[in-house]
């Protein structure tokens, strides 16, 4: 450019805030798909934590499009819509988020694998702070380990599989053409 700033026009700022908002939306879109019943028995009372799974790839890959406060937002929605106690999972999403933002030098052009092994750590850290501020502070006390336990083994199983659907939005959607 020659000093002249270059002119938008509104279609091209309709589509750059579209752009800015695909991680929120697509966080939200998977906190609403955890909270679709399975009827797969044995497993209806074991939902994976999809939210945790969201805000830590975006914590990494696209902190500047989702910061704290979509964050807090996004965790008293699902508590909202989950009836867990208000605020219990926007301060596990919270904390989830604060640990990979101070972490990003270590994330910085690690493979997969090593952001998988990461997660493995951070998610076990999530589901018991989540599993105990709900044992404190709800009526119905402490949930089963074995349900935790199978709740945090399925997250982990199903982190690659969102990891990956996030990437593609990622590389086919917030890249400016």
């Amino acid at each position: 450019m020659t000093g002249i700033a270059q002119r938008r026009t509104p279609w091209q700022k309709f589509e750059a805030r579209a752009r800015n908002i695909l991680p929120f939306g697509l966080t939200v879109v998977v906190m609403l798909f955890g909270l679709t019943p399975t009827y797969v028995p044995g497993l209806s009372q074991i939902t994976p934590l999809y939210t945790l799974v969201a805000i830590y790839f975006w914590a990494i890959y696209r902190p500047d499009l989702l910061g704290y406060g979509l964050a807090f937002a996004i965790g008293i929605l699902e508590d909202l819509l989950t009836g867990a106690p208000l605020g219990v999972g926007a301060l596990t999403l919270l904390l989830t988020q604060w640990v990979v933002f101070n972490q990003q030098k270590f994330f910085h052009a690690k493979t997969f694998a090593i952001t998988w092994f990461a997660f493995v750590l951070v998610a076990f850290g999530a589901v018991l702070l989540k599993w105990f501020f709900i044992g404190v502070v709800a009526d119905g006390g402490f949930t089963p380990f074995g349900d935790l336990f199978a709740a945090y083994l399925i997250t982990l199983a199903i982190y690659p599989i969102i990891a990956w659907l996030f990437s593609k939005a990622q590389t086919g959607l917030l890249v400016e053409p």
